[in-house]
């Protein structure tokens, strides 16, 4: 497997997560939009970055409420999805992570969210990127990752596949088994999280209260068997949205969750 970190789990800025994760032995990054934004510098500038420390670009992200969009804004959609991957391209990554859309006035027709994820698919391709998709938790339509991996395997394009986050299906309380009947060939990208139990809504939960694997509730171990299970052996990443955790050291908690996410891939258990 490649370990990989999403930036949103350290804090600091743009340069000392790069080298408190290539220090902790990370190959990887995935690189979140607005983690660029305080930046001083351009797409090529961090990407230079990236390859001096060591690392490679494992997936930018998120591309949002991109599929089942109301006719009215469909081009306008279209043409902000084109900006994003573009700009993945000049970052150099080699995958961009959509989620499922939220906004009211989406539409859940199946035939409807399949032409747009066809088109993004194919503009993805246009630009040798791989396209990466999540049923968020709090999804208007596709919240649950077998609705998902259905949608992968319908629409049946070689650029386009399936994220498994763990959060998401541990949020929504969804079984863990349909993960053996997902083609390993579908599954693009791995996230792992912990978090504690809250009884607040998904939205809030996941975007401030994760944590690194073994500090939470989560059946980490079941999940990773599952997906070892299907002889994925690609990106797995840390993806922990965390004030908490954005406040220690940024090298310790790189530490900590690269030992974390080697124990749990080598089913030793998170602690």
């Amino acid at each position: 497997m490649i370990p990989s970190i999403a930036t949103v789990t350290l804090g600091g800025g743009l340069p000392g997560r790069l080298s408190a994760a290539a220090e902790a032995g990370f190959k990887a990054v995935e690189l979140f939009d607005t983690d660029l934004d305080a930046f001083d510098g351009d797409a090529a500038c961090v990407r230079q970055l990236i390859r001096d420390a060591d690392l490679q670009t494992s997936s930018y992200f998120p591309l949002r409420e991109v599929e089942g969009v109301p006719p009215g804004i469909r081009q306008a959609t279209r043409d902000r999805a084109a900006a994003f991957l573009d700009h993945a391209a000049e970052l150099g990554a080699p995958m961009v992570m959509m989620c499922s859309a939220t906004g009211e006035g989406f539409s859940g027709d199946r035939s409807h969210i399949l032409d747009d994820l066809a088109h993004l698919a194919d503009m993805a391709g246009e630009r040798r990127l791989r396209l990466a998709y999540e049923a968020l938790s709090w999804g208007r339509h596709v919240f649950d990752y077998r609705d998902a991996a259905a949608l992968v395997a319908e629409l049946n394009h070689p650029n386009f596949g399936l994220v498994l986050d763990n959060f998401h299906i541990f949020a929504r309380g969804h079984p863990l088994d349909a993960i053996a009947d997902i083609p390993e060939a579908h599954i693009f990208l791995v996230q792992i999280s912990d978090a504690p139990q809250l009884d607040i809504g998904y939205l809030d939960w996941s975007r401030s209260h994760r944590t690194l694997p073994g500090r939470g509730i989560f059946d980490l171990d079941g999940f990773t068997a599952q997906v070892r299970g299907t002889g994925y052996d690609g990106v797995f990443s840390l993806e922990c949205f965390s004030e908490e955790l954005k406040g220690e050291m940024v090298r310790d908690v790189a530490k900590a969750g690269f030992v974390s996410l080697n124990k749990l891939w080598a089913g030793e258990g998170p602690r």
